[in-house]
């Protein structure tokens, strides 16, 4: 075997993965999110994640479960040991989803995502048993970042700024678990945001209301080699929704991309909400691909 596999626990590991990254095709998912989504709870946790080096030491492949999207992550190196790297992947990660269901007591179908056109990623995971289901989950969208319209003004008493660091990472995922209605979100989550190595705090805007508290965020992330930026995530507490806050934020946050030498933003929002991708498209945003989900049982299903 000319690979080994790893357990990745981030830390040093980062740098090496934002290179792992930087060799994949623009089609591979998550080549500029990828810290948003290695900073997370689940991961940290260990188990979750693990990575592949060869005999030179370098980084070849790395793949995750993400528990909160429901989603096999994963990066493969293209190149001579591309296929003994997808072998063990896979097998590493359908060892990983009996685990889950033995810790759950019950089995339950795991996903993977791929373009709609993306017919070589597609047949990958075909061959290795995802199969079921198949659905679209979300649309991709693209703004070429020329012509972008002004900022607007913020109605009077709201504040556009950016995150103030390790002492704002608690208000935030208040305001996070909010918008989502989800609690997912935790400090220590955001906290770990900020020490990753394509972290900007420029890029990461908040809008703070009259009494102080937290109304919206927008998080930017930007892969300065591809010249490409993407949104992940961007919110708007109820409280202040229908005030044109998110409006605000994803131009302020296009600006800012274009500023810093983006040439192309991204953003990925579900199939079904139909509000979120209205408003993305009225910024200037165009749909560009779907994004389908399928799934594989490793249990029998009940």
């Amino acid at each position: 075997m000319t690979i080994a596999r790893h357990s990745f626990d981030g830390g040093d590991h980062l740098l090496r993965v934002l290179e792992l990254v930087r060799e994949m095709p623009y089609s591979c998912r998550h080549i500029v999110d990828w810290p948003w989504r290695l900073s997370t709870p689940a991961i940290q946790a260990g188990g979750d994640a693990v990575y592949w080096e060869n005999n030179e030491g370098l980084m070849v492949g790395l793949a995750a479960w993400q528990y909160y999207w429901a989603a096999l992550d994963f990066f493969i190196l293209p190149g001579s040991q591309q296929s003994e790297v997808e072998a063990d992947l896979f097998a590493w990660a359908d060892q990983r989803f009996r685990e889950r269901d033995a810790d759950r007591g019950k089995p339950l179908p795991y996903w993977a995502e791929f373009w709609e056109e993306d017919h070589e990623r597609q047949q990958l995971v075909n061959a290795h048993g995802f199969l079921v289901d198949e659905y679209e989950r979300y649309v991709y969208l693209e703004h070429p970042l020329e012509n972008l319209p002004p900022v607007p003004a913020l109605p009077t008493g709201f504040t556009l700024r950016t995150l103030r660091g390790l002492d704002e990472v608690a208000a935030y995922a208040e305001l996070h678990r909010a918008a989502f209605q989800s609690d997912s979100m935790t400090p220590e989550w955001r906290a770990r945001v900020l020490q990753m190595p394509t972290y900007r705090p420029e890029l990461d805007l908040v809008i703070e209301a009259s009494d102080g508290s937290l109304a919206g965020f927008c998080v930017g992330w930007l892969e300065s080699v591809r010249q490409l930026a993407q949104i992940e995530p961007i919110g708007i507490h109820p409280r202040f929704q229908q005030h044109g806050l998110a409006r605000v934020l994803l131009l302020e946050i296009l600006h800012r991309f274009k500023q810093h030498g983006a040439r192309k933003a991204i953003v990925e929002t579900d199939m079904d909400r139909l509000p979120a991708r209205h408003a993305y498209q009225a910024a200037g945003f165009q749909q560009a691909h779907i994004v389908h989900a399928i799934g594989k049982w490793v249990n029998p299903t009940p």
